[in-house]
């Protein structure tokens, strides 16, 4: 993708807090440089909000944010945007924007048009909005005790549809509240989505956290003594709830190990010969380009600085954004100090040091496809909970049971790789047909010696046309020389490794093809076919399933 691509979606929407600024902390929706549709995307696109939870309380629904051009307002129903009324440096109260939702069990479709912005959900209260400055929207800041939606249960998904398709994404960048999962609809009918829990993961979460010593007192109650949402751990250090030196030990170590040595920072996945390096000195990170010149430098970030990805660690839409970017990932996952080339490709050491952020550590782990926004730059190696499509037909929104298990939006096939959401780890049907199987590097995947006995380990290697090589994908299998491709003892593990064996109907044997990431996925384990070692080079390199990252070794071509 090129450069231009931006690499924080920071909302339009110029939040402002009725007691000062509000530095609107937003998802990493990326929007760049797309190639065109193959036909035009209309004005409006219908977006449809399924009420699959386990309340009956009201639902309101508000669609706010930007058509460009420093215009700010919201849409209604019919997907006519309004601007917000001039007004001067006093926030008064917006003109209502809210659209009755659908009741439980029901659902109701609206129209979406051309913004770029957030779509809110609240159950049993309208939200308060305040417009100030010429239209500057007044947000919800529950960080605040006096912000009126303090006591309100809401959520919001982030979306932009423009000319070149439809982004939208899951969010627990602040707080983890309401369940809901969103999608879109392709031009040829499939259904992708993001954002579903598994069961119980709301209260999963919770669990998890509350047994986590210094994590475990970041929830908000309504006066009624329900839970209303999971603080993300910036805002609770806004209020109080979590030690504002959280990551400060993990950050000293970290500080300390590149004293000594250099970090490697090749941040751009399309150009991945362009890298910094990174040497503390005097206390501050100084980055260096290949040639040796001056890039940029970083004073020790604090724990709100990392949890914030701001202002110690602020990102521009530059090479010093990239930078900051890839260190923000790496404070987070806690992958800085055991690997000094970041953000790498593997994604099984995220999260594993004692001292390190556990809410988006949980958050993952409770994804049904392990999608989340845990914190604003979770799209570094395409960890994102985010669908795109450019050529979308509809969008959707389903809000889900707070308790027990959510169902996957209406016909969704899941996607979930390489920024493309998903949905319990699945994707696209397996393309029909029979050929070769090409690694990244052109390669062939190869049954070794063109034996077929069971369990004979799967590899690529230089193509030659042969039977061993030659592939049947029928329904979701895919075959050679009568027998199938299979993840080994049907373990759902990374590391396992992807052999020959007899065909036998069982989830070890199926798979689904992520087109726009080009992933081969297991759903029954969640995971994408990936040559062992990372990046395909050489001839004998094994197969084996890993966590979907959107890397070159798990990428596939028929």
């Amino acid at each position: 993708m090129a450069r231009a691509r931006r690499f924080r979606f920071r909302s339009l929407l110029n939040a402002v807090a009725a007691f000062g600024v509000l530095a609107l902390t937003a998802s990493a929706l990326v929007v760049g440089p797309q190639p065109q549709a193959a036909e035009a995307v209309p004005a409006t696109i219908p977006l449809t909000v399924y009420n699959s939870s386990d309340r009956n309380d009201q639902v309101w629904v508000y669609v706010l944010g930007t058509p460009g051009e420093d215009r700010l307002g919201w849409s209604d129903a019919s997907g006519t945007f309004h601007q917000w009324p001039t007004v001067g440096g006093t926030p008064v109260d917006a003109p209502d924007a809210a659209i009755a939702g659908p009741a439980r069990g029901q659902s109701m479709t609206i129209q979406l048009p051309k913004l770029s912005g957030r779509i809110y959900f609240s159950y049993g209260q309208k939200l308060s909005f305040k417009i100030v400055n010429n239209g500057r929207l007044v947000q919800p800041a529950v960080q605040n005790p006096s912000d009126p939606n303090r006591n309100k249960l809401f959520s919001w998904t982030e979306f932009t549809l423009n000319d070149d398709g439809l982004w939208i994404n899951s969010t627990q960048v602040d707080f983890l509240s309401a369940p809901y999962q969103t999608g879109l609809r392709r031009s040829d009918g499939t259904v992708i989505s993001t954002g579903m829990l598994k069961p119980n993961g709301y209260a999963n979460v919770r669990s998890a956290l509350d047994a986590t010593p210094g994590w475990n007192n970041l929830e908000q109650f309504a006066p009624d003594g329900s839970l209303l949402r999971i603080l993300a751990p910036s805002h609770a250090i806004e209020t109080g709830q979590m030690d504002p030196n959280a990551l400060a030990s993990y950050i000293d170590r970290v500080w300390s190990k590149y004293t000594n040595e250099t970090l490697t920072v090749a941040p751009y996945s399309y150009e991945p010969g362009k890298v910094f390096y990174g040497r503390v000195q005097n206390g501050i990170m100084r980055f260096t380009n290949a040639a040796g010149a001056y890039v940029t430098e970083f004073r020790k970030p604090s724990s709100d600085s990392v949890f914030g990805c701001y202002r110690d660690l602020e990102a521009p839409n530059n090479d010093i954004g990239a930078i900051a970017r890839t260190l923000c990932a790496g404070f987070h996952r806690t992958t800085l100090h055991s690997t000094t080339t970041q953000p790498g490709t593997n994604t099984s050491n995220f999260y594993q040091e004692p001292v390190t952020d556990h809410y988006s550590k949980f958050i993952h782990q409770q994804m049904a496809n392990g999608k989340a926004y845990g914190f604003a730059f979770d799209d570094v190696l395409a960890q994102e909970s985010l669908v795109h499509d450019g050529n979308p037909t509809a969008a959707y929104m389903q809000l889900d049971p707070f308790q027990g298990a959510a169902s996957p939006i209406p016909g969704s096939v899941g996607d979930g790789g390489g920024g493309d959401g998903g949905n319990g780890g699945g994707g696209d049907a397996l393309p029909q047909g029979t050929g070769t199987v090409r690694a990244a590097n052109g390669m062939c995947v190869d049954v070794p010696w063109a034996d077929s006995f069971d369990g004979n380990p799967l590899q690529i290697v230089s193509c030659s046309g042969n039977a061993a090589q030659t592939w049947t994908r029928s329904g979701s299998t895919l075959s050679a020389l009568g027998r199938c491709v299979d993840v080994s003892g049907g373990n759902t593990t990374d590391g396992t490794a992807v052999q020959l064996w007899t065909c036998n109907g069982t989830g070890a044997q199926s798979w689904t093809y992520r087109s726009a990431s080009q992933e081969l996925v297991n759903p029954q384990s969640g995971k994408c076919l990936t040559t062992v070692g990372g990046t395909p080079q050489h001839d004998g390199q094994r197969l084996e399933i890993r966590t979907c990252s959107g890397a070159q070794s798990q990428r596939w071509t028929f």
